[in-house]
């Protein structure tokens, strides 16, 4: 007997179907993937492999089609005839029961469609992608950035509330269409799909209202209202709160905003002990041991020059050349910053009476060293710091600090690192004159950690990296201060600095910086997005974005959780309200704040859940569905139709007629399976079901050929690699695989 399977793998869940020659459906199952979804390929396999050999062991597989997110690696796995795009496999699917079918509205888990057709074709389609590429750069726990292809669940990353949340999904999915890339410096580059919602503020909102002749017209200073005195009759209007703006909407001009990291409100450590710092390796001669290392201001600025012009000192162990122990600590100044190379000898001979200090002077490279040689004292700055140049950090210790404290660590650093530069006068372009405070380092993640630290002590700084590498090979990372910014750092103060234009701005929470640059183009490839638990948002390229589920099955989920209903019981429940409650539905946060107002205000359980359904639908027709022609016959698939209350919250905001058909949670698995039936290969590429036991694996490396350095999946079997894909040129999809 001739049969055809169809895969539909998603971002949470997977669908099989298995229709026969007549397009039957033999057998189709609807599984959640769990976050894994080799290992939910393979269980779908063995369960249809269970049911063909109880009903019909002479079912024989003549075709296999994949469609969804994940349909390349699904095909690559199964061996698939066919491999297609949801949009074409809902539209076969949805006209196999409605010939003449119009609209389709597709709401699952994480996405949701909407498809027009005509005569059974799709010709139009819009959907509610909010994802970035593999490189996108999060800020994770202890302001470390990690690409988001390597996030895992359980990690914590920044959100736009300044605090660190775990991240509960993670989204991968193949994506095809229109980039924005946001452009605040090299580094503040921002590459995302349109709808995906920015923090910002428009500038129209907050203009002022007296410079219409200006080409950047500048913003209202409400917040600081000694500088205006003309004050508008917008003036008490104004807002300087952000909120989510999709990035379609954006303009150069307009404000980003980054959150001011909240301090830590646990006990701040005082000191540490050697115990906690005393390396495995142990040297064979005694040494006068430091038992504490206090967290004191001059302490904190010490460690501030060690992370800028600081070394351990090593020695090759005797019995092994291969094993290093670390015997002091070396600080390297410009032979002119005596009061720099003075500085760290009296912090060294105040609190450790018992150090030896060594001022040694190189005339010939003008340069002047401060070597103390002790062991402990190593260790201590060692964990606390890291050693090489390009590992340094900060210990958790050190972010845990109180504010005030850290700033000794940045005055430490930029002493050491930093240069005070005045603009020339004649520089052109827009850049204007003014004194900036810069420091530099080659460690990505102590630049990352210094940036957070300026932020959190309300201070506005910017952040890039040099075009060029370093004679080591690497890349240095810039941290700029500018006019009276550089004066809270309270090292250096300027005597009357030039007045800044009014480019960034600190208010509240939040650190606002002007978008210079947008680009649109095309992309292929995969992309990624979080769901972070109670704040869903996450800081991308230094930019906040909102993984907001509004819209999606997910949205429902998550809110019959929070009002302690089964998912099952919502539809029932939403037809039982004669007045459904008006819920804030753009977003999950707003959304959730609002039911809890609306439940103690004492609104019913069931008016709340048919607003919310309600909520979703307007959500789902303002956004996905915006600019479409919503024509009858309506068919509604996807998890989401399987709740009646959303059927009934369609019908009344179209006013028409919704259908849900049978297979409705499948349609996108019967429709790769009937277009596969519909040119079936004269041989199969299915790999049989002994794939489902096998050791299966993929893994991605970056391709280095040219500029566009693409992500290339690579995907393994039993140890063999079958196939590659992702290459924009096809270098390595084109080779053959056994």
């Amino acid at each position: 007997m001739k049969t055809y399977l169809g895969i539909d793998i998603g971002s949470l869940t997977i669908k099989f179907v298995l229709i026969d020659e007549n397009a039957n459906v033999l057998y189709w199952t609807y599984e959640r993937t769990g976050g894994k979804p080799i290992e939910a390929i393979q269980k779908g396999l063995k369960k249809l492999k269970e049911w063909i050999e109880n009903h019909n062991p002479k079912i024989e597989i003549c075709g296999v089609g994949t469609t969804g997110s994940g349909r390349y690696l699904a095909g690559v796995i199964v061996g698939a005839d066919l491999i297609k795009n949801e949009i074409t496999a809902f539209a076969k699917g949805a006209a196999y029961f409605v010939p003449d079918v119009r609209t389709v509205i597709d709401i699952g888990g994480q996405d949701s469609k909407i498809i027009i057709l005509e005569n059974g074709v799709a010709v139009d389609f819009a959907m509610n992608y909010l994802c970035v590429p593999p490189e996108t750069k999060i800020i994770t726990e202890d302001f470390i950035p990690k690409p988001i292809s390597e996030i895992k669940v359980g990690e914590r990353v920044l959100t736009h509330l300044g605090r660190f949340k775990r991240v509960e999904e993670v989204f991968e999915r193949d994506y095809e269409g229109e980039m924005i890339e946001i452009s605040l410096s090299n580094l503040k580059t921002l590459v995302l799909t349109p709808e995906h919602p920015v923090l910002g503020l428009k500038r129209e909102d907050i203009k002022c209202y007296y410079s219409y002749s200006r080409r950047n017209t500048p913003v209202c200073r409400q917040f600081n209202e000694k500088t205006c005195k003309k004050k508008c009759t917008k003036w008490k209007k104004f807002s300087w709160e952000p909120y989510f703006i999709p990035a379609k909407e954006l303009r150069e001009g307009d404000f980003v905003a980054t959150p001011l990291p909240f301090e830590n409100e646990l006990d701040d450590p005082v000191a540490i002990d050697y115990s906690l710092v005393h390396p495995k390796a142990l040297t064979s001669k005694p040494f006068k041991k430091i038992n504490k290392f206090t967290f004191k201001p001059d302490l904190l600025r010490l460690l501030g020059y060690y992370l800028a012009e600081g070394s351990i000192i090593l020695r090759r162990s005797k019995r092994n050349k291969e094993i290093k122990h670390t015997q002091g600590v070396i600080f390297g100044f410009n032979i002119g910053e005596e009061n720099y190379i003075n500085d760290v000898s009296k912090i060294i001979s105040d609190n450790f009476n018992n150090l030896s200090v060594k001022i040694k002077k190189r005339p010939k490279t003008h340069t002047t060293t401060v070597e103390v040689y002790s062991k402990s004292l190593a260790d201590y700055i060692n964990y606390l710091c890291g050693s090489m140049a390009d590992k340094k950090r900060l210990s958790r210790e050190l972010l845990n600090l109180p504010s005030s404290l850290q700033k000794e660590i940045l005055k430490g650093f930029f002493r050491g690192d930093g240069q005070l530069r005045m603009r020339p006068n004649n520089i052109s372009g827009k850049e204007k004159k003014g004194n900036r405070y810069c420091g530099t380092t080659v460690s990505e993640t102590l630049a990352n950690q210094l940036y957070w630290l300026l932020l959190r002590n309300k201070i506005k700084c910017t952040f890039r990296r040099r075009n060029d590498k370093t004679k080591g090979g690497k890349y240095a990372y810039l941290i700029e201060i500018f006019g009276k910014e550089i004066n809270k750092l309270i090292d250096k103060n300027l005597i009357n600095p030039k007045k800044q234009g009014y480019k960034s701005f600190i208010y509240k929470n939040w650190f606002y910086e002007p978008i210079k640059e947008i680009k649109r183009y095309h992309f292929d490839g995969l992309v990624y997005n979080l769901n972070v638990k109670d704040d869903h948002s996450y800081v991308a390229n230094f930019l906040t974005l909102k993984n907001c589920a509004a819209g999606t099955g997910s949205f429902l989920d998550a809110q019959a959780f929070r009002l302690g209903i089964p998912i099952e019981r919502f539809g029932e429940l939403a037809l039982k309200s004669k007045s459904p409650t008006t819920i804030a539905s753009r977003c999950t946060v707003f959304c959730e704040s609002d039911m809890i107002h609306k439940q103690q205000i004492g609104h019913k359980i069931e008016d709340i859940v048919a607003g919310l359904c309600e909520g979703l639908v307007r959500n789902y027709l303002a956004n996905v569905a915006k600019g479409k022609k919503i024509s009858p016959p309506i068919l509604f698939v996807g998890g989401v139709s399987e709740n009646v209350g959303m059927r009934w919250a369609f019908e009344k905001a179209l006013g028409q007629k919704v259908i849900v058909p049978k297979y409705n949670t499948v349609m996108g698995a019967l429709g790769a399976a009937l277009l596969v039936k519909e040119n079936p290969p004269q041989e199969t590429k299915f790999r049989g079901f002994e794939i489902s036991d096998m050791d299966i694996k993929c893994d991605s490396f970056i391709c280095k050929g040219c500029p566009n350095q693409c992500e290339v999946i690579e995907a393994k079997m039993n140890g063999k690699i079958i196939s590659r894909w992702g290459d924009r040129c096809g270098r390595w999809s084109n080779l053959k695989y056994d």
